[in-house]
């Protein structure tokens, strides 16, 4: 995966864990409920990639290069695919964009996403839903062109 420092982009959209080897990223915590939002959305994601990507940090990274796709996480009793899409979550006056993989990094690797994305995930409207795609739209039209009216449900 292409390395993008966190809230690079351009003025109405951000990138958030685009993680590599040899880049620093912050490590901590993040709250459960945090973490419980993040999966729901990863789990509708707003991009499907025909590839994958796999991590390449600490022991993820010793892996043969000629890797399968990155395993599925396991979270409470789902079973959550990672590596192939992109999530955008809507902020106050960014859209913030960030790897499925987030889920892996977080959980493995302890990185702590700016908090200025955990509040944007946090108060994000549910995914499809036409608050989201709405809110997309306003922020991102150049995103949010993607967004017709058959994918924004009540």
């Amino acid at each position: 995966m292409t390395y993008n420092a966190d809230l690079t982009g351009t003025d109405s959209v951000r990138n958030i864990g685009y993680l590599a080897r040899r880049h620093s990223y912050t490590r901590g915590t993040t709250s459960e409920a945090f973490f419980d939002r993040l999966v729901g959305l990863v789990e509708h994601p707003f991009a499907v990639w025909f590839g994958y990507h796999t991590c390449d940090l600490g022991w993820c990274g010793l892996r043969l290069k000629l890797q399968p796709p990155q395993p599925p996480l396991r979270y409470k009793g789902r079973v959550i695919g990672i590596g192939d899409t992109d999530i955008f979550v809507p902020g106050d006056d960014v859209v913030y964009c960030a790897p499925s993989l987030i889920l892996h990094y977080i959980r493995r690797h302890r990185y702590a996403p700016p908090l200025c994305f955990v509040e944007a995930v946090l108060n994000c409207p549910e995914p499809r839903s036409q608050k989201y795609c709405a809110s997309i739209k306003r922020i991102a039209p150049a995103i949010g062109r993607f967004l017709g009216p058959s994918t924004a449900s009540e």
